[in-house]
């Protein structure tokens, strides 16, 4: 046998719901050297590697055949002779339709010692979506999980006949693309017209949809969703009627604020048990800046007395644009530091800056008031914000009280082009809608208007929910007059929190 170096760990990585990967496999994927990963995994999950730590996509298309297989098989063996940890990434659970018997045998005739990792499948999370048991004493004492799609070169096996009378529950995975054919087949063999579906699209994650219809209508529904495309899970059988009885609606929540930007939001969501719906109205980037510019306003930092931080976008932009410089804010910064809130007092630790004000009401207005607290005449005060705030009240109100201020442009808030289509299908069943800056705000009145939709009347049922005053100021002016907001001095992500719970 041949002698390797490495260990290659077949992990299952859930169902899509970063949440829902087991702890061991939470664990080697932080001691992982090299991680290769399939297609339809959740990203989020490669935040967990070190920086040191190789990344290969090894995805393959439903319709791959055996040679991206033995490319991936390759590969496996060549990096478990090059370093300790090889951590094989598969959705879902490996030994269930994960291709996981080819890439043994490899490893096996190359002598590579493998370990199994098993995962939670995406069967479990279509039946927690729907809120029903895949097995039940009264209506459901076996079931079936088949794949809808197989190997080019195999001939078909699936023995739907014996499929549609001998499993109480049937559940197929990775065949949307074959549905109305499988429907068929269970329809010809004797299962009723009448038996329900329940077809869960991106289980577990937050674009996750559910469409519940019968054997005999499903096919007339789809023709209507042309959207609602795979990754899908089908669930067959009585006990999806238990949805009704058993199944809770989850509160549905939109986020407008820039997609980089949603996963506090988004996890508190989930934890919350409520249902994410992402529509970002507008994108942040930072300005690119030459190091030229970086180290000629760098020299400039230690003379100001203040350095004021409205939002986490300025205070890590400017760290980054130090950073790169080869620079350090806390040997630059000499004078007085102050966040607007919570989030951006985070970052500005983060930074190893200290703040010496943080003012009680989260806004624009309550730094304003807490500053009125110092003379601010003759002072230099430095402002890294966005392209959108220069010149705002804020800064003239400081420019009366005779600083001299400075605004320095780090990033850019750009209001994002929002497809009619998908605004309308995020508007549909919607609970509430959130807004964290007015820029969020106005972006999302302007997609309503470019969809020919009134403010007013679209929104109309929906809880409107700001962060702050600005914010909902923009509604309002968008013509959204209904606007919650959090309790006064908790304009904050748990401000806001607590007035979607209301």
């Amino acid at each position: 046998m041949k002698q390797t170096r490495g260990t290659v760990y077949l992990v299952g990585a859930g169902p899509g719901d970063p949440e829902l990967i087991t702890r061991k496999g939470a664990a080697l994927l932080r001691r992982a050297d090299c991680v290769i990963y399939d297609r339809l995994l959740n990203r989020a999950l490669l935040k967990l590697v070190k920086k040191s730590c190789e990344t290969i996509y090894a995805g393959k298309g439903p319709a791959a055949q055996g040679a991206g297989q033995a490319r991936i098989n390759r590969l496996l063996i060549k990096k478990a002779g090059q370093v300790r940890c090889v951590v094989r990434l598969k959705g879902g659970d490996p030994t269930l339709f994960g291709r996981i018997t080819e890439e043994m045998e490899a490893l096996r005739e190359a002598g590579v010692p493998y370990e199994i990792i098993p995962g939670v499948s995406s069967p479990w999370a279509a039946a927690a979506a729907v809120g029903i048991p895949l097995t039940d004493r009264q209506t459901s004492s076996s079931v079936a999980f088949v794949t809808g799609h197989q190997a080019a070169w195999k001939r078909p096996s699936v023995q739907w006949n014996a499929l549609a009378k001998g499993a109480d529950t049937v559940v197929v995975l990775m065949g949307r693309a074959v549905l109305s054919d499988i429907v068929r087949r269970l329809i010809r063999a004797g299962r009723p017209a009448k038996t329900p579906i329940a077809l869960i699209r991106w289980a577990s994650m937050p674009e996750q949809e559910i469409l519940i219809s019968t054997l005999g209508t499903i096919e007339a529904e789809l023709k209507n969703r042309p959207e609602f495309s795979s990754p899908v899970i089908a669930i067959i059988g009585e006990v999806v009627s238990l949805a009704g009885r058993f199944g809770r609606k989850k509160k549905k929540v939109l986020i407008t604020r820039d997609s980089g930007d949603q996963h506090g939001l988004k996890e508190r969501l989930i934890a919350a048990g409520m249902e994410p719906v992402l529509l970002p109205t507008v994108m942040i980037r930072p300005l690119r800046k030459s190091r030229t510019e970086i180290l000629e306003f760098a020299q400039t930092l230690p003379d100001y007395d203040w350095i004021l931080f409205n939002s986490h976008y300025g205070v890590e932009t400017l760290d980054r644009l130090m950073r790169r410089a080869g620079k350090r804010l806390p040997r630059l910064v000499r004078g007085k530091v102050a966040a607007i809130g919570p989030r951006t007092l985070a970052s500005v630790k983060a930074a190893g800056l200290k703040a010496n004000l943080v003012p009680s009401e989260s806004s624009t207005a309550g730094l304003q008031n807490a500053l009125k607290k110092f003379s601010l005449k003759g002072k230099r005060i430095l402002i890294p914000r966005s392209n959108l705030g220069a010149g705002d009240s804020f800064a003239k109100w400081l420019r009366r009280q005779e600083a001299r201020l400075t605004e320095w442009i780090v990033y850019e808030t750009i209001e994002t082009a929002v497809a009619p289509a998908a605004l309308k299908k995020a508007l549909n069943g919607l609970d509430a809608a959130t807004f964290t800056s007015a820029s969020t705000a106005r972006g999302f009145v302007r997609a309503l208007k470019a969809a020919k939709l009134s403010p007013a009347q679209a929104t109309d049922g929906i809880a409107m929910i700001a962060i702050g005053p600005a914010t909902a100021d923009a509604l309002r002016r968008g013509g959204i007059k209904k606007v919650r907001l959090p309790k006064k001095r908790e304009w904050t992500l748990d401000g806001l929190m607590k007035a979607i719970s209301q």
